[in-house]
């Protein structure tokens, strides 16, 4: 079986005029049908998550970062947005339903057009037919499994979990993102201390009692290191607590996404209840009708009242029909919730944590190798300087005693 492969691997801000400028960001990836490079802009991904939630309703569809009024186009919006938006993507290619669709496949992954959210948002809703027939094709393998009241319970619990989850959710961003900012701080006051302060301050203090000897100023003679190779290291920028903080802000849109396929389909149920009550009335219409009665509607448009009949007939006869797809598809619904969503959702969630903990850990490993090797640094020349002096004092000591 062929992996699909897809990443936003860079993003480009050109200007349309003084006033306006446009971001796009460059999606490359495989499939079965070869590889692809396009790029998209912002507007583009939002176009394509809207149209695979209307088609796929109670399936799980990735979130997006959330617009913006102004600033769409900065540089922190475009590096936040660029790493959500390869979420998106990567999490879009484990779906393989989604993920092979023409919209996303051949309209969003192939097609040169550099307006291809006009094209996404005029295609047409499915009908309930359609839709049903999909979902039958799509979840084959569950159509056979029975659910009873319990399973329903259960998706509802399953509800009030995940609402409880992101409550809690939001007070641990707070935290995390608390101690983003506390590193950021840490590390400006850091690499303040180490590339101006200190050697301020051996220029104003030290100085005066090495004989103004520039060698045996330890900050002064080894700048050019600290400037050179522990800039490239990005000493003073490892922040690496900021990646739980992406994690978090993900988990809290996955929520939020959780509870509206939930309520997909008790919208489904309202759209039901909805057209029992509008049968009532038409049923309560063609009484009317049998009786000899004739409404104003109709003698305004000049019906007969066979011809009335007939149509209200008809009105009913589709209504009914309506009805009972959208029960079966509420029915299927309520299975791909029960037995594929529920299950994924806490698989991806446990997987997720795991491999965000795992690259965590690497990386405060490797930052503190990085830091270890940056004081060893200083101590080395804090070491050579001790070892000069002493050599020196020594030196001095012979000279006088002579």
């Amino acid at each position: 079986m062929i992996q699909n492969v897809i990443d936003v691997v860079e993003s480009q801000t050109t200007s349309q005029s003084l006033f306006s400028k446009q971001t796009h960001y460059t999606i490359k990836g495989s499939d079965k049908d070869g590889n692809f490079e396009v790029h998209r802009r912002f507007k583009d991904f939002v176009a394509l998550r809207n149209l695979l939630a209307q088609q796929w309703p109670g399936c799980y569809v990735p979130s997006l970062p959330g617009k913006k009024l102004f600033n769409g186009n900065d540089p922190k919006t475009i590096h936040d947005r660029k790493k959500f938006l390869n979420a998106f993507c990567q999490k879009l290619s484990l779906l393989p339903h989604l993920f092979q669709t023409e919209a996303v496949s051949q309209m969003f992954l192939r097609s040169k057009d550099e307006k291809i959210y006009t094209k996404l948002e005029s295609i047409k809703s499915q009908s309930t037919q359609d839709l049903l027939q999909k979902y039958q094709t799509t979840f084959a393998d569950i159509l056979d499994t029975a659910i009873d009241a319990s399973t329903l319970k259960e998706i509802d619990n399953f509800a009030d979990q995940v609402r409880n989850y992101s409550i809690k959710l939001k007070s641990i961003k707070k935290m995390i993102k608390d101690s983003v900012e506390s590193g950021k701080k840490y590390n400006s006051c850091l690499e303040e201390i180490i590339k101006t302060r200190l050697i301020n301050f051996e220029n104003s203090f030290v100085t005066q009692f090495v004989n103004k000897d520039a060698s045996l100023l330890i900050f002064n003679r080894i700048k050019q290191e600290l400037t050179e190779t522990y800039q490239e290291n990005q000493v003073f920028k490892l922040n690496n607590i900021e990646i739980l903080l992406d994690l978090i802000r993900l988990e809290s849109k996955d929520c939020k996404i959780v509870l509206r396929q939930i309520s997909d389909r008790i919208n489904l149920e309202n759209k039901v209840k909805g057209l029992e009550i509008k049968i009532i009335e038409l049923e309560k219409e063609l009484d009317k009708l049998n009786q000899g009665k004739v409404s104003f509607k109709n003698m305004i448009k000049q019906k007969s009242p066979e011809d009335a009949k007939k149509q209200v007939e008809q009105e009913i006869s589709e209504n009914v029909k309506e009805i009972k797809l959208l029960q079966d598809l509420i029915i299927l619904i309520n299975k791909i919730l029960a037995l594929k969503e529920r299950a994924r959702y806490e698989n991806e969630k446990n997987t997720q944590f795991k491999e965000i903990m795992e690259i965590l850990q690497q990386m405060e490993l490797d930052s503190i190798k990085i830091e270890s090797s940056y004081w060893g640094f200083i101590l080395n020349e804090t070491n050579q300087l001790i070892a000069q002096t002493q050599n020196k004092s020594q030196i001095d000591d012979q000279i006088n005693s002579e």
